[in-house]
């Protein structure tokens, strides 16, 4: 979870690529009941999630396990008092220990996401959809039984002595750096284009340049969400805030609204500046940063939770509707760092490799041919089947691909 605040414009997409994909293998079509009983809801869920003490990984995976089964107890009886405490429990559970699970198990860590991020969401509703939420806790539940199980084996998590003691990996970890260093650079080459666009008054222009500008972002988000304040000023979404008109509401997507709704540039140029001020602050931090085999290597991991989760959905590029290049970002970043330890990872499982390649081009090719002549397709004009297959192709790639880190550290 980027931030932890679930929105539920997040909540509503995804539950309409799901019940689509639920219908079309025969199981009951929801997205009718969903849509009546969310008309005219606005404004999504901006509570702020509360963080517990760090909790030891096996106990907050089976007190997951436990609030899970009494969860599912409440949805039967269709107690909804019941549901919204617990779903807001469960919540806290994961928050006080996933960070041990990302870096450690990026496989189990994505397998948990996938449906938790979107059944909290529905906790938060006015009104519960309670059979959807059922639907959704089925998915969890086996999820959170995989990861119990992998921790009590004491198996399957990436080795860190391993990966730092092999010389390959080292040595692909330095020219990852490199490579961060580039895209640390080149987003401030993009930004500065922006705010030049912005300052030309060509909103066209200006348009175009926001969309370029996301890509250096999104292709190194694992190591930029580590410097969370700034992160949280350059890429915070409208829903953290009171409204888009907040003062405190800044970044790419105070431009992005400026610039696709309210449709000018003026209004626009304090928040590119600032932005600008923003990313050679991060600029700065990158620089001096030191990127170990594990950060390196359990990448993958954070950018297609990202990507398969959250983006896919269409809320981070709401007002633009660049969700293409966005999630095109986010697999190119994957890409590299698959690319830096290709020839490792053939030594240890070929298989695996193959997969991940033959996967990474699928999701590459779809995000072309949806973009003719490079010219990316507003996400809104994407039919739902369109969707539902690029979200199964992300899958699809996250499944081998999070499973790279264990696999270089056996």
């Amino acid at each position: 979870m980027k931030n932890k605040r679930i929105k539920l414009v997040s909540f509503l997409v995804t539950l309409a690529l799901l019940t689509a994909a639920m219908t079309a293998c025969g199981a009951k079509d929801t997205s009718t009941e969903v849509a009546a009983s969310t008309q005219g809801t606005t404004q999504a869920d901006t509570t702020n999630a509360t963080t517990t003490a760090t909790v030891d990984p096996q106990t907050g995976t089976d007190s997951m396990i436990a609030t899970a089964a009494a969860l599912k107890t409440s949805l039967d009886a269709k107690d909804d008092a019941k549901a919204k405490e617990l779903t807001k429990k469960i919540e806290e559970e994961w928050l006080s220990f996933e960070n041990d699970i990302k870096a450690k198990y990026p496989d189990q860590y994505v397998n948990v996401e996938k449906y938790l991020n979107t059944l909290i969401a529905g906790g938060k509703q006015d009104t519960l959809e309670f059979d959807v939420l059922s639907t959704l806790l089925d998915q969890v539940q086996p999820a959170l039984q995989g990861l119990s199980d992998t921790l009590k084996s004491g198996t399957g998590g990436v080795n860190k002595d391993s990966l730092e003691k092999n010389p390959e990996i080292v040595a692909a970890t330095k020219l990852y750096a490199a490579y961060v260093q580039e895209q640390g650079t080149a987003m401030v080459t993009e930004i500065e284009a922006l705010l030049n666009d912005v300052k030309s008054g060509d909103l066209k222009k200006a348009q175009a340049q926001y969309v370029k500008s996301r890509f250096p972002y999104e292709r190194i988000e694992p190591i930029i969400e580590l410097f969370a304040e700034l992160d949280g000023t350059m890429d915070a979404r409208v829903d953290d805030f009171a409204d888009e008109n907040d003062a405190n509401f800044t970044g790419y997507h105070r431009i992005e609204n400026i610039l696709f709704v309210k449709q000018n540039t003026k209004d626009a140029v304090t928040f590119a500046e600032r932005l600008l001020e923003d990313g050679k602050k991060m600029q700065s931090e990158i620089a001096k940063m030191t990127i170990d085999p594990t950060l390196f290597v359990t990448g993958v991991g954070e950018l297609m939770e990202e990507a398969q989760s959250t983006k896919i959905t269409g809320e981070e590029e709401r007002w633009s509707q660049a969700t293409l290049p966005v999630l095109k970002g986010n697999v190119e970043g994957a890409k590299k760092i698959f690319d830096l330890l290709r020839a490792e990872l053939h030594k240890k499982d070929p298989a695996l490799e193959e997969k991940i390649d033959k996967n990474l081009q699928s999701v590459l090719q779809q995000i072309e041919e949806l973009s003719p002549n490079g010219v990316y397709t507003p996400f809104d004009q994407l039919s739902q089947t369109q969707q539902i297959d690029l979200k199964n192709k992300l899958e699809a790639l996250a499944v081998p691909l999070v499973k790279l880190p264990a696999t270089l550290g056996e």
